[in-house]
């Protein structure tokens, strides 16, 4: 009986044994895919931080980065690994411009590969985005900016009931994309990504939302209850493409908005969006002090 305790507590030992190191194993990846994961954000926001986006006039104003992305999207529905931010570039506390970038590798460990670059306008004056000094985009306007919506019941006074009237709003919009040439529904995200107010610009309340695949935005909308003089309200919207795809917004069901793929169409640098490859990167980048070729 005492040979068969003594084999038991040798099995028990050797069975915690193998979980411990089962256990250590999965905690040890869990770290180095943390700690993977951190470096690909500090090296996404080293990107962003490299453009400076402003108004094309003369002595135009500088726009300001969001302290924060608005999204952090991985998109697992694609065939590369992606790891992505995306960020507002703003006038007062306004959207004026969208900066996302990413990088991409078919290795499942996402530390080197490709980076790229997207922007969008929604601003109806000219914009210009530069990198040291060097000019990568100068858009005249957005694509579809400031669309009065006249058939919608003024702003109402109290914020909570301002929101759900902005997600009413929203739910009358549908987009779809052509990926790869056939028509897919975006799924709507009804939870803002961005709310604000600036009383200066005579925007008494906004939100932007996303249709998404994933949780990648591949198009924005933008919601806006505007102040004009005296007390009258009103509502207006802008779209952005947010993908190199073709993409068709209906209002109700009515097209507002109908973009051919990026790729496919005439591009030039004063478009109202441009995606770009960004170059090669690798996680050590940002530890040796070296930049990778743009």
């Amino acid at each position: 009986m005492r040979s068969c305790i003594v084999c038991g507590a040798g099995v028990l030992l050797a069975a915690m044994t193998l979980n411990g190191a089962a256990q250590d194993g999965t905690d040890e990846r869990a770290g180095s895919e943390a700690s993977s994961r951190q470096k690909r954000l500090e090296l996404l926001l080293s990107r962003v931080d490299e453009f400076q986006l402003r108004e094309a006039a003369p002595n135009g104003r500088a726009l300001t980065r969001g302290e924060r992305p608005i999204l952090r999207w991985s998109n697992p529905v694609r065939d590369f690994v992606n790891d992505g931010v995306t960020f507002l570039f703003l006038d007062g506390q306004r959207p004026r411009a969208v900066v996302t970038v990413w990088v991409r590798s078919p290795e499942a460990s996402l530390t080197s590969g490709e980076a790229w670059r997207e922007f969008a306008s929604f601003s109806a004056q000219p914009l210009v985005c530069q990198r040291d000094g060097r000019t990568l985009w100068s858009p005249k306007s957005g694509q579809l900016v400031d669309q009065p919506l006249d058939d919608v019941e003024p702003p109402a006074p109290r914020p909570a009931r301002r929101l759900a009237q902005m997600r009413e709003i929203a739910r009358r919009f549908h987009a779809t994309w052509y990926k790869m040439g056939s028509p897919n529904e975006l799924r709507l995200l009804t939870q803002p990504l961005y709310r604000y107010q600036d009383a200066d610009r005579k925007i008494l309340d906004g939100a932007l939302f996303a249709f998404v695949e994933g949780n990648d935005a591949e198009a924005l909308l933008l919601v806006e209850a505007t102040s004009g003089h005296g007390m009258q309200h009103g509502w207006q919207y802008s779209l952005a493409r947010m993908t190199a795809y073709r993409v068709v917004v209906r209002l109700d069901e009515r097209s507002v908005f109908d973009v051919a793929p990026y790729w496919r169409a005439p591009r030039a640098p004063d478009d109202p969006y441009m995606e770009a490859n960004d170059g090669a990167f690798a996680l050590g980048e940002l530890q040796d002090g070296s930049k990778s070729s743009r």
